[in-house]
This record gives C-alpha cells, sequence and structure tokens, in this order.
C-alpha cells in the first residue's frame, strides 16, 4: 500500500476514527442486548395469555422501548448514509458529464469510434451505483430491521389480541432475528486490526460455501429421491416416514451421526449397504474434505494480505464514521492535516537525518583524501631532495640516458618500497566503501526529494 495512504489512514483513525467505531460497538451491542433480553423475556410468559403484568412487568416496558429507540437511532443514521451518497453520486455524476462533453466537442471527425466510446461511456454513468447500495453490510442491515419490524409487529398484535398462533410466530421470528442481530455486530468490529482480518475471511467464505452446496446438492437430490423410493413412507425406518424426517436422516449420514441402518437392512438388504456406502463416500468423504480445502485456501489468501485487510476495513469504517457521525468532527481540529501534515514532520526530520549523515560522510572523504594527496607530495619531495644529492656527487659526463633509467627505476622502487600492497588495499577499499555509502545516500535523497515533491503538489491541488 501506498506509504502516503496508509498514513492518512493512520492520522485519521488516531484523531476520530478509533473514538467513532467504539461509539458505533457500544450502541449496537446495547441494541443486541436489549432486544435479546426482551426475546428470552417473552418466552417465559407461554402459559399465560397476559402478554405484560404491571406492575412487575415495568422493567420489561422499559427495555423495549430502549431498544425501539437504538433501532430507530440507527435506521436514522442509514437513511442520512442513504441520502449523503446519492447527494455525492449525483455530483459526481454530473462532472463526468461534463468532461465526457468536453471531450466530444473535442472529437475529431476523423476518428470516429472515439466518439463513440465517449457516448457509451455517457450512456454508463447513468447506471452508475453509490458506494452505499455496493456495501453488503448495508444490505445486511436492513435484512435485520426487516426482521426486527416483522416481530415487533406480531408481538403487538399478539398483546393487542392474545393467541397461541400469534405468540408462537412472534417467538420464532424473534428467535430468527437475534442470530442475524448478532451477526451484524461484526461490522463494527472489523475496523480493529485484530478482527478485521478474521471478518474479511468470513465474507469471503460465503462464496466457498455457496459452491460447496451446489455440489452438495448435486449429491444429495438424487439420493434423496433413491431413499424415499426404497425406504420412504414406511413404518419400518420410523425416520424416513415424512420428507421432512428423510432429508434430516441424510443430513445426519453426511455428517456421520446416528441413523437408522438396522431398520434399512430389514426393509432391503441389497439397497440398504449399497445406499448407505454411496452416499456417505460421496457426501461426507468427498464434499466434506472439498469445503474444508476450499476454507483452508481462502483462509491462507486472506491471512498472506491480513495487514493490508485490516487497513482497508479501517477506512471504511472512518469512511463511515465521516458520513453518518458528523458532530464527531467538532472535537478535532479541522485543518490538523494541512497544518501537520502538509509536509509531514516525520518525513521532515527523516530528510534532516540524511543530510547529517550525507555531510558527515563527505567530510570524512574529503580529509581522507586530502591526507592522501599531502603523503604523496611529501613523497615526492624527498625523492627530489635525494636526486639532488646524487646529482651533486656524480660526474656532469655521466648523466646521461641510462642514468635517467636507472633513477625512474629507483623511484618507482621507491614508490613501491613506501607503499605496501596491503595498505594500498585497505585505502582503496576505504574510498570504495564510502563512494557506495554516498551512493546510497543520493539515492534515498532522491527518493525523499520526489515524496516530498508530490506532498506540496497534492497540498496545492487541495488549495
Amino acid at each position: 500500500m501506498n506509504p502516503v495512504f496508509l498514513k492518512l489512514i493512520q492520522i485519521k483513525w488516531n484523531l476520530y476514527g478509533r473514538l467513532g467505531a467504539w461509539i458505533l460497538l457500544v450502541f449496537n451491542f446495547l441494541l443486541n442486548v436489549s432486544w435479546t433480553t426482551f426475546a428470552i423475556s417473552m418466552s417465559a410468559c407461554q402459559d399465560s395469555l397476559a402478554r405484560y403484568i404491571f406492575p412487575q412487568d415495568w422493567w420489561r416496558v422499559l427495555l423495549v422501548v430502549l431498544a425501539l429507540l437504538l433501532t430507530l437511532e440507527e435506521v436514522w443514521r442509514e437513511v442520512q448514509d442513504i441520502v449523503s451518497s446519492r447527494n455525492k453520486l449525483r455530483l459526481r455524476q454530473r462532472w463526468m458529464e461534463r468532461r465526457f462533453q468536453d471531450d466530444l466537442r473535442c472529437s475529431h471527425p476523423m476518428w470516429p469510434q472515439e466518439r463513440k466510446y465517449l457516448l457509451s461511456e455517457t450512456l454508463r454513468i447513468h447506471k452508475m451505483r453509490g458506494n452505499y447500495s455496493r456495501d453488503l453490510w448495508n444490505i445486511f442491515d436492513w435484512l435485520v430491521y426487516c426482521l426486527l419490524t416483522a416481530s415487533f409487529s406480531v408481538h403487538m398484535a399478539d398483546v393487542l389480541q392474545p393467541s397461541v398462533r400469534l405468540h408462537s410466530v412472534s417467538l420464532r421470528l424473534f428467535s430468527i432475528s437475534i442470530i442475524f442481530l448478532w451477526l451484524r455486530l461484526m461490522k463494527h468490529v472489523r475496523a480493529f486490526r485484530l478482527m478485521g482480518p478474521f471478518i474479511v475471511m468470513l465474507g469471503n467464505i460465503v462464496g466457498d460455501v455457496m459452491c460447496f452446496l451446489f455440489l452438495y446438492a448435486e449429491i444429495f437430490i438424487p439420493y434423496a429421491c433413491s431413499f424415499w423410493i426404497i425406504f420412504g413412507g414406511t413404518s419400518s425406518v420410523p425416520s424416513m416416514q415424512s420428507v421432512s424426517g428423510l432429508l434430516y436422516s441424510l443430513y445426519r449420514i453426511t455428517l456421520v451421526d446416528e441413523y437408522e441402518y438396522a431398520a434399512m437392512v430389514t426393509v432391503d438388504n441389497v439397497m440398504a449397504p449399497l445406499l448407505c456406502g454411496t452416499f456417505l463416500a460421496a457426501s461426507s468423504i468427498l464434499c466434506v474434505n472439498l469445503l474444508i480445502a476450499l476454507l483452508t485456501d481462502t483462509f491462507q489468501r486472506v491471512h498472506d494480505n491480513s495487514q493490508a485487510n485490516a487497513v482497508m476495513q479501517q477506512a471504511a469504517v472512518i469512511l463511515q464514521v465521516e458520513e453518518s457521525m458528523p458532530r464527531l468532527h467538532r472535537f478535532y481540529d479541522n485543518k490538523y492535516i494541512s497544518k501537520h501534515c502538509s509536509p509531514l514532520g516525520e518525513t521532515c526530520d527523516n530528510i534532516t537525518e540524511t543530510l547529517d549523515q550525507f555531510l558527515v560522510l563527505q567530510k570524512a572523504m574529503e580529509t581522507t583524501r586530502s591526507s592522501r594527496v599531502q603523503t604523496e607530495q611529501y613523497q615526492q619531495n624527498q625523492l627530489q631532495v635525494q636526486e639532488n644529492y646524487e646529482l651533486q656527487d656524480l660526474p656532469i659526463q655521466e648523466l646521461q640516458k641510462p642514468q635517467k633509467q636507472e633513477l625512474q627505476e629507483q623511484k618507482s622502487h621507491h614508490y613501491k618500497d613506501q607503499e605496501s600492497p596491503g595498505q594500498q588495499n585497505q585505502q582503496d577499499q576505504d574510498s570504495q566503501h564510502l563512494r557506495q555509502e554516498l551512493q546510497a545516500i543520493q539515492a534515498e535523497l532522491k527518493e525523499l526529494r520526489t515524496l516530498v515533491q508530490q506532498l506540496v503538489q497534492i497540498r496545492n491541488d487541495f488549495v
């Protein structure tokens, strides 16, 4: 992930994202607890036609009022998100239409395919959907709200006109609604990096389960028909007297649970082992192990990108907080990013440290070079003095070409005597090491300079 966006998400999360996520989590937890407690209290008064007995049931009324208020608050937030998403979509569509119209006016008749493409994109604009409808969690929210509305409506009808049937229906609806209500809590837990990847994994598992159910249905349906033909509708096998009982018995065979194999053998000792053995191998061994392999692959893929998935879940919750809780912005500085992050102070510190290291290494390099030059000059002066001394002792006639060659040989031998191979290698290695460090620091400075230029450009674009 781009480090700039990663740092932006981190700053927004520390400013108001964490607080907003905790507020949403606490409110939804209270919503779940209130509806769950109310549903459990309903199951305690099945024998009496009086659904509420006052004054001892005052807490139940208070509990249902609290649950309704929290539910209405959540529905109101969802409505605000819908309106905000539609307004943003409308503005984006208008902006895109203006851009395409400008491009159409500038298109050349020599290139008709360009005009055709722009017209098709213009039509595609009107088919765009907002961000709200593309999030499956929002659809799941409305499913839960519909279930709660249906359950509470049946309960109110049962309170106004007590009936055993209405009471039974309301209990069944509440028992289903509670399951989905608690599953909905994962939407608000995903913002925390410890649980975010696991929730993403559960979302991806849905697709794997659908593939497994298709394959399992391909095996389950024909075997159900075969079992019904041989063993269904008879009192010899009690678990298969009805269709629902037969389907549940086959499901128990898939889970390697107990089933009435002895009774099936008494009815047909040839088909009983054939059907039970093949169905057990196909469903329990093949399909179940295939499901385990699919889930393992999904877990591995999500776990390999756990950091990126956690950050993306945080970004999604930050956007939700910004849209559904605008009053939360009053608790932080709206210009914090422009004041403290443009450019980011940490980046400036890194640049300063890198420049200091560069200057220290450059100074060390210059010192090494100057000392080496001084050493070479001193050696040349010594050789020149020695040559002058020898020229004074020898006759002028003998100073011919052989003498010059001899002096040059002595000079080269003297260089070799003064500088040993080990010292030369050490100096070469030191200079090469310093040169490599300078090149690495120069490359890092170029990257940091590019990053600062991008940040300044982004700031200018926003301004």
